[in-house]
């Protein structure tokens, strides 16, 4: 065998042995995505809803003692499922970690609210306040050659997504006349303020935070640069179009596997595009967007995308993600403590809880946000469309 013969075989089997590797990597990566998606959708079916908000109630008139809470359960609503949770779960230096079961109910509750959530990005539990994703970061290549020509080197290129706890923390005072009063519309309450408060920041974060001071690293800052781009400032219904249009073809070219594909926008572009009509007076989008579809896939709305961005402060962004792409690796359990005698900051002033006869409730959640691929989003930007709507 001469020494081309022998180049040329050797560059034949290291080929097919690269192509095999990418093959196998991509299968394994989809086969994980699906696996944990399926998982999600399961626990999402479950019929049986834990009440957090008599959880909570309980833990606030126990004042954070899972003895004395267990025993205002036993007597106000004779609720055995949070009697035996209070007592097989101590608390610790003052706080409390709401069981499993109830976090992930939390969680459940908190996924209308919070946008990012409500788009179902993978859900990744990270117990160790670490983990690491798999990524192919480049992929082997194919060429055309001639008679007796040597194979041209290619190979697939891998990386790491790493993921870290970041640690929310939100505080709730509560009406100690709520917390005493049985009604089932105060449990929702309860619970209502605690989600509410965790999804306006958490929402905030995994959209538009820069990863520094302790936040998470949010949509806009995982995205690549060259998946962003201004929206024309010629407002009208052909350039909008062409807009969205461009920002889905951002993540084709890209060969983004669309799996589960969604856009995050303003109140103000939202509202704009369902009013926007064509030539003959109908409404171009306003029908669609009333089934929660937007060229075809779902929308979510959000004020955490602000509607008074650029030097005019009349400006917005309109996100489109493969949340297939998109995870939240996030700690199994929230940490509640509980405080009659706290002070808190009410925005203008520090006041006294035991003062109003209330009682301050903070919970810690642990999560982080991340992109497998920063390709697998687009950005429009600059975007002045609901500005006369918002103004």
């Amino acid at each position: 065998m001469t020494k081309e013969e022998l180049v040329q075989l050797i560059d034949d089997v290291l080929g097919e042995k690269l192509k095999d590797v990418l093959q196998q990597q991509s299968d394994n990566q989809q086969k994980w995505i699906e696996k944990i998606l399926a998982s999600q959708r399961q626990q999402e079916q479950k019929a049986e809803k834990p009440n957090v908000g008599r959880l909570i109630r309980a833990l606030a008139a126990g004042k954070g003692d899972p003895q004395k809470a267990a025993a205002f359960a036993q007597k106000a609503w004779k609720d055995e499922a949070i009697v035996k949770a209070l007592q097989t779960d101590e608390g610790e230096a003052g706080g409390y970690l709401v069981p499993e079961e109830y976090s992930s109910q939390l969680i459940e509750y908190l996924r209308p609210l919070a946008v990012v959530r409500r788009m179902n990005p993978v859900i990744i539990p990270m117990e160790t306040g670490t983990m690491s994703m798999p990524a192919v970061t480049g992929g082997a290549s194919a060429e055309y050659i001639g008679e007796g020509t040597n194979v041209p080197k290619s190979q697939p290129t891998f990386g790491q997504v790493k993921l870290t706890w970041k640690k929310l923390a939100c505080l709730v005072p509560i009406s100690n006349d709520l917390i005493r009063f049985s009604s089932p519309k105060a449990d929702e309450v309860v619970r209502n303020d605690l989600v509410g408060a965790m999804a306006q920041r958490e929402d905030a974060a995994f959209i538009r935070d820069d990863g520094n001071n302790d936040k998470p690293k949010g949509l806009l800052n995982w995205i690549a640069t060259a998946n962003k781009f201004d929206a024309n400032e010629t407002v009208n219904l052909a350039n909008v179009t062409i807009d969205l249009a461009k920002a889905i073809y951002y993540l084709r070219k890209n060969e983004t596997k669309f799996l589960n594909c969604g856009w995050i926008l303003s109140p103000g572009s939202e509202l704009y595009l369902k009013t926007v009509r064509d030539s003959n007076g109908n409404f171009a989008f306003k029908g669609e967007m009333d089934q929660g579809r937007l060229f075809g896939f779902p929308f979510g709305v959000t004020t955490q995308v602000p509607d008074n961005l650029g030097d005019g402060e009349d400006e917005s962004e309109i996100y489109f993600v493969d949340f297939a792409d998109a995870a939240i690796g996030e700690s199994s359990r929230v940490e509640i403590e509980i405080s009659s005698e706290a002070a808190y900051y009410d925005g203008s002033n520090v006041v006294s809880a035991f003062s109003l006869d209330q009682t301050v409730l903070r919970a810690i959640a642990r999560h982080d946000f991340a992109m497998r691929r920063n390709t697998s989003g687009a950005v429009i930007q600059a975007v002045t469309w609901g500005s006369s709507i918002v103004s």
